[in-house]
């Protein structure tokens, strides 16, 4: 899905891509709870993408790719993507 609310990158883009490491095991065993634990991951990471100068470009199953003009940025994104997910757990 491509997203078109927002305004693009340009020059010198940098790119976040995040996956869920060993997803389809529990997507087998518990796909009710996997449906609801990803809409909260992906609110939880398009959060910390928008409040750091990103922008959303894909959601893939339980992928997702986000770009930044600034490499901090993304850095920043991904720092703050990975505290809230673990204090969510």
């Amino acid at each position: 899905m491509m997203e078109t609310d927002h305004r693009w990158p340009t020059g010198a883009v940098t790119f976040l891509f995040s996956d869920i490491e060993d997803s389809t095991p529990l997507w087998d065993r518990h796909p009710s709870a996997m449906r609801s634990a990803l809409a909260e991951h992906d609110a939880l990471l398009r959060t910390a993408v928008e409040s750091n100068a990103g922008v959303m470009v894909k959601t893939t199953g339980d992928g997702m790719m986000a770009a930044f003009v600034s490499p901090f940025d993304a850095l920043l994104a991904a720092l703050n993507a990975q505290r809230t997910l673990q204090e969510a757990t």
